[in-house]
């Protein structure tokens, strides 16, 4: 297994890990925005920005999406690592200084604030790192949502900034969002997706009649196919309460116990 020394700490890691998944491992923090299990990392956000030791000479990469493939030492506190994720976190705030979310992020970074000009918020404290794009395109399969505009006025939108048609209601985009900007409200009939103004008629629970998820979902699982799927549709057509009653009468019928 390659030994990957962080910090003059040494931690063993396995092929095809990255420096950050090594890291955490480690517990040595390295912030970042756009990171998310749910998706591939791709290194958007430019926050995870580490040194490596190339033999005679130091590179910055990001760390979330540099696999492992040997021996390696990295830095994580030097210099010039913090000076390059503190100008990212900057530039950041310089879009959203009102973000509450990026300014606990940047607090815990050492940045109080930012000597760049504040630009024109295009939509509330997004900072374009695009992960609701590469969740609702790679493990939704919708592709609701794109970035629109250019320069300061670059957003996140669906195409002509309309309520999307190809939009299902399923709250991924909202569940992955860094910042808060994405927001899903619930109505007693349907469900919003704010910014997007996608609203999306909600299901009936089978048993007792409460609104659960989008009608959308369901079809957007059935064409994803697949056993776990197959184990979500299951029990799709009911709520949390009566999923767990239905659960409760299997398990008694079976002589189980535990719940």
């Amino acid at each position: 297994m390659p030994t990957v020394t962080i910090d003059d700490k040494p931690i063993e890691a396995r092929q095809g890990e990255t420096i950050l998944q090594v890291a955490r491992k480690g517990g040595i923090w390295i912030p970042t925005l756009c990171h998310h299990e749910a998706v591939e990392p791709y290194g958007a956000c430019r926050l995870c920005m580490v040194e490596i030791d190339r033999g005679r000479w130091w590179k910055v990469v990001t760390a979330c999406n540099f696999p492992i493939r040997g021996d390696l030492t990295v830095r994580v506190n030097s210099e010039r690592a913090l000076r390059a994720r503190r100008g990212v976190m900057e530039l950041l705030l310089a879009r959203c200084p009102e973000s509450p979310k990026l300014k606990e992020l940047a607090a815990r970074m050492g940045v109080l604030g930012t000597p760049y000009p504040h630009v024109t918020e295009a939509q509330r404290n997004c900072i374009l790192c695009g992960l609701c794009v590469q969740v609702c395109a790679d493990v939704i399969g919708a592709s609701a949502i794109a970035p629109a505009g250019r320069g300061v006025e670059r957003t996140i939108a669906a195409p002509f900034r309309l309520a999307s048609e190809d939009c299902i209601g399923c709250g991924a985009c909202a569940a992955v969002c860094p910042v808060g900007t994405i927001v899903v409200r619930e109505h007693e009939e349907e469900v919003e997706i704010s910014p997007f103004k996608s609203r999306i008629k909600r299901k009936r629970c089978a048993d007792c009649g409460k609104p659960v998820a989008s009608e959308l979902v369901k079809q957007a699982l059935c064409r994803r196919g697949g056993p776990p799927v197959t184990e979500i549709l299951a029990g799709h057509d009911l709520c949390p309460h009566c999923k767990r009653q239905k659960l409760v009468k299997e398990l008694t019928s079976t002589g189980g116990t535990n719940v």
